[in-house]
């Protein structure tokens, strides 16, 4: 994840992941998730960046509203999903993932702090789910449970939302 945040500061500064063009911004996050990241993780990452940069550069234009967002959010999600059977409860960072975007698309793309407070709750609640996907699936739940461990994936999932709104 750090790495992948280091990343993405270079490629900010290199001017490579530019607020002019959003979707190629979006794509840029999406490789360095796959070349940089590594891991099941950087997969997800970058296999959810990629669609969501598909679904931005469907949606045409140069301003992408919080409508467009919250549809091309939705669909990115569809995307991840035909790649992973993780779905919530599932104690992965498909939990947080999908909170932040059913709530952002019942608000329309407006209510964004709503959306995040939603996936923290969501990372919060991984401590007391069992693990059906994931990493977390190979380990003793009950001693992740005791020992109110959240799933990493879904604290990193809930990290970047709360930076982003801060």
């Amino acid at each position: 994840m750090q790495a992948g945040a280091e990343a993405v500061l270079e490629k900010i500064n290199k001017g490579v992941i530019r607020s002019d063009d959003v979707a190629g911004s979006v794509f840029a996050i999406s490789q360095i998730s796959e070349e940089v990241m590594g891991g099941t993780s950087g997969a997800l990452y970058s296999i959810f960046f990629s669609g969501l940069s598909q679904s931005l550069q469907t949606a045409g234009g140069d301003t992408v509203t919080p409508q467009i967002w919250a549809q091309a959010l939705k669909a990115a999600l569809d995307n991840l999903y035909t790649y992973t059977r993780a779905r919530p409860p599932s104690r992965t960072l498909v939990d947080p993932l999908s909170a932040f975007i059913n709530a952002i698309s019942a608000s329309a793309g407006n209510n964004f702090s709503d959306a995040v407070r939603a996936a923290s709750q969501a990372a919060e609640a991984t401590k007391n789910l069992e693990a059906k996907a994931g990493r977390s699936a190979y380990v003793e739940g009950d001693r992740l449970k005791q020992e109110q461990i959240p799933d990493p994936g879904a604290w990193g999932i809930k990290t970047i939302l709360e930076n982003i709104n801060a």
